[in-house]
């Protein structure tokens, strides 16, 4: 029988976000930092950074990930369900490791609070769609709207007034009210995670937002601190890393949001290009995928000593901001800032050395609670 052979080591400079592939938060630790992107033959491709702590990363198919490693339980059940998907995407890859964590494979925290953040999301989807049909109410009617309570409280009133705001957007746009409903189902799908503008800031994308801020702070109170070399130069570029990704994810999120300032014109753009839509409401989701898992792997950390160790495992975490970032938000970005860092990160100054495996994958499953 031969041995597998494993593909050679490649240079990683994404142009766009699609190349640089979404995190999987896998548990087995020579996986962590492994993203997937669609294939060039078609198919899934992993892109696997190098194992001996250098630079470039491996690149191979989803179906031969045996070849590198023996996934954990949790990992080879991800792999049979990612399997079944279409097309990659954030969303997409977080509902399909939801689902594999409600099955208990990474124990059972990590399956209460893939649990509870299923019922946050679906709760936030139907919030969204309620606060859409509220806005398209008073967008359409023909004196002062009269207010509206809460998604929980709906009347027969309520319900009427809604059917009628269907009615007269669909004459408006000159498409049947049916699909006008159908729209908005749609359309709170893709907002949920953003929210509409002046909402409480519970959703899913100012979560993110506001725990990456909070890690930042944490990291650089750190570094201003003083630490040891290698660990000042991680500390720094997770900082600065995290500062570029927090002002492009703002930017982002406000032009996610200022699509719902006009329903109407809203539903006519999704009608008339929906796939423009979808990528101005998914951009803030591109931008934060991956910070999740390094803002765990700091939060999991509980004293000094495992914090500086944790920096260097999120340095090298770290994503790449690709070219497409500029034509996002109107800003030249210098994807050389942060790859100076790397090179200034001592190799194999690792999170890998001198740790039993079943820990490490222990600390992952944490992981998984801490970022479900």
């Amino acid at each position: 029988m031969t041995a597998p052979t494993l593909p050679l080591v490649q240079s990683y400079h994404p142009t766009t976000f699609l190349e640089r592939g979404v995190a999987v938060p896998f548990t087995t630790p020579l996986l962590a930092g492994t993203r997937a992107r669609p294939g060039e033959r078609g198919g899934t491709d992993l892109v696997v950074p190098n194992p001996s702590g250098g630079r470039g990363v491996y690149i191979l198919p989803w179906s031969d990930l045996g070849a590198l490693c023996q996934p954990t339980v949790h990992d080879r059940r991800l792999t049979k369900k990612a399997a079944a998907l279409a097309s990659i995407a954030p969303s997409l890859i977080r509902a399909v490791a939801r689902q594999v964590a409600a099955e208990g494979l990474a124990g059972p925290e990590a399956r209460q609070a893939a649990l509870a953040a299923t019922d946050a999301d679906r709760r936030a989807r139907l919030r969204t769609n309620f606060l859409l049909l509220m806005a398209l109410i008073e967008q359409t009617a023909s004196g002062p709207a009269e207010p509206v309570g809460p998604p929980g409280g709906r009347t027969m009133d309520l319900e009427q007034r809604a059917k009628a705001g269907v009615v007269r957007a669909a004459a408006r746009l000159g498409i049947p009210s049916d699909t006008v409903a159908a729209d908005l189902n749609i359309l709170a799908e893709l907002l949920a995670g953003t929210g509409l503008p002046g909402e409480a800031e519970t959703c899913r994308v100012p979560l993110q937002i506001r725990t990456l801020r909070r890690v930042l702070d944490a990291v650089d109170t750190l570094h201003c601190q003083g630490s040891e070399h290698n660990g000042s130069l991680c500390a720094e570029m997770v900082v600065a890393a995290a500062g570029l990704t927090l002002a492009c994810a703002e930017t982002t999120l406000a032009e996610a949001r200022a699509l719902t300032t006009d329903v109407i014109g809203l539903l006519r753009d999704w009608n008339a290009a929906p796939e423009k839509v979808a990528r101005v409401a998914g951009r803030p989701d591109w931008l934060l995928d991956g910070w999740d898992q390094i803002c765990a792997l700091w939060d999991d950390a509980t004293n000094p000593e495992d914090r500086l160790t944790a920096l260097v495992e999120m340095a090298q975490l770290v994503p790449i901001l690709p070219q497409e970032t500029a034509a996002w938000i109107g800003v030249a970005v210098d994807p050389g800032k942060i790859a100076a860092f790397r090179r200034k990160v001592l190799l194999n100054k690792d999170w890998r050395t001198g740790s039993a495996v079943f820990t490490l994958i222990a600390r992952n499953e944490r992981l998984r609670v801490l970022a479900p």
